[in-house]
């Protein structure tokens, strides 16, 4: 059963020096909502099979690790991304984009910027840099949601790390030089511009809620899928897809970020029995976006991808000896 429809792909995003054709928070809410009465039922059964489908592939990892070995937790890092992805902490998305009427969507903001080599943060490495502005911009990303506001993006960002328990960034950024913070900052500031623009005023009624963790235990707890949604609206209904969820990359390829939102949606449909119905997916150094619905084919597509990684990790010795010390 096909949830919705294919669309056709996004258009690819316009040159930086071209004019920006900016999206706003209204139209991406509008895309977001979609016509109610034609939201997609799903097959009560599918959540089943694909769990069904996933433990079978679970219980040979079980048994190669051995009944003493400790959980083996799993996330989009581990089994999405290729050892280069993983190390550069960004996300990113590549898509199909539909809007309220089925036609391709692609917004473009105004310009990125990101720190490179010259950007004076030193100590870290380029990858350790956009793992922190991740971190800074995510943070602002949760005020907007829940605030509407950002005055100062580096010193509220720092404000929100600091109460959320992340002192190691806060003292990483204090730390730097004065040239690398003022790089830092109006970094920040170009992505929280972009997002400004996009993020959606949402009524208490969608019930917004950011950094929505989900876990998924398999072969007895032995082995757990775990993720984050960045935002998730909307409350689970029975037999109808209903929720809409919000990725967030900073900085970083599209088809990443996409993979990891086919896999929370995958993760949800076996939390609660239905996957979201519609996915964003905000991109704030451009101020890009793409929104999709999520099909029956993204989910098995997914579970697919998993059940061969824990397939390889059953019958190749030295992945499985890697696992049962990770």
């Amino acid at each position: 059963m096909v949830l919705v429809a294919p669309r056709p792909p996004f258009r690819p995003a316009p040159p930086v020096d071209a004019p920006a054709d900016r999206g706003t928070g209204a139209e991406l809410l509008t895309l977001l909502r979609g016509d109610a009465a034609a939201r997609p039922r799903f097959d009560p059964g599918l959540a089943g099979g694909l769990r069904a489908w996933l433990e079978d592939a679970a219980y040979d990892v079980v048994v190669a690790r051995g009944e003493h070995a400790p959980p083996l937790f799993l996330g989009p890092r581990q089994l999405l991304c290729s050892h280069d992805e993983q190390g550069d902490g960004s996300g990113g998305v590549d898509g199909r984009g539909v809007d309220g009427r089925g036609a391709a969507t692609d917004r473009t903001g105004g310009g990125g910027g990101a720190m490179d080599g010259d950007g004076a943060m030193d100590g870290g490495g380029a990858a350790t840099d956009r793992i922190l502005l991740s971190r800074l911009v995510q943070a602002l990303f949760r005020q907007l949601v829940h605030t509407g506001d950002v005055h100062d993006p580096l010193a509220d960002a720092l404000d929100a790390l600091r109460a959320a328990g992340g002192e190691a960034d806060v003292r990483q950024v204090e730390s730097l030089p004065e040239g690398a913070r003022t790089v830092l900052a109006e970094t920040l500031a170009i992505h929280t511009r972009n997002l400004s623009g996009l993020v959606p005023r949402f009524a208490p009624g969608w019930m917004p809620r950011t950094n929505d963790r989900v876990a998924i235990p398999l072969g007895g707890g032995r082995i757990v899928l775990h993720g984050m949604f960045d935002l998730v609206v909307g409350l689970p209904q029975p037999r109808t897809a209903s929720l809409c969820a919000l990725g967030l990359s900073s900085d970083g390829p599209w088809a990443v970020a996409r993979r990891s939102l086919h896999y929370l949606s995958l993760l949800e449909t076996l939390r609660s029995g239905a996957p979201p119905f519609r996915l964003a997916l905000l991109e704030s150094a451009s101020g890009r976006y793409g929104v999709e619905d999520v099909r029956e084919e993204h989910l098995r597509a997914i579970a697919s991808h998993i059940a061969a990684w824990l397939e390889q990790a059953a019958t190749e010795p030295t992945h499985a000896h890697a696992l049962s010390h990770g």
